[in-house]
């Protein structure tokens, strides 16, 4: 699965760094070191618009990252809560992603249009 952003939370930097996407990976199994693991917030779809980010929810959850081909892999090493997001922002999420489901042309419309 992959997220659009994931939020390595920091006392270090009051926001935390934000960087996406991320592919998660399956439970890590086995006991990782301590010191490897980080505290993150993922954040599978995210839409913005007017300078606002819009999402349904994020969750919560410990775990360890790797790098390999030039591309990010998550491995969650504890259990994920989820925080939904305020209703407005659930609401708007909705109304963007219909918005963008219908300005999507259809394939019948772009075969037309060649």
């Amino acid at each position: 699965m992959e997220v659009d952003e994931i939020t390595v939370l920091s006392p270090d930097f009051p926001g935390g760094l934000t960087f996406g996407p991320v592919t998660l990976e399956s439970a890590w199994e086995g006991s990782p070191e301590v010191r490897d693991e980080l505290a993150v917030r993922l954040t599978p779809r995210r839409l913005q618009f007017l300078g606002i980010y819009w999402y349904a929810e994020r969750y919560r959850t410990r775990g360890v990252f790797t790098v390999a081909d030039d591309h990010v892999h998550f491995r969650p090493t504890a259990g994920v809560s989820r925080e939904r997001a305020a209703w407005w922002r659930r609401f708007g999420c909705r109304l963007l992603e219909r918005w963008q489901l219908r300005a999507q042309p259809s394939g019948a419309h772009a075969l037309r249009d060649r």
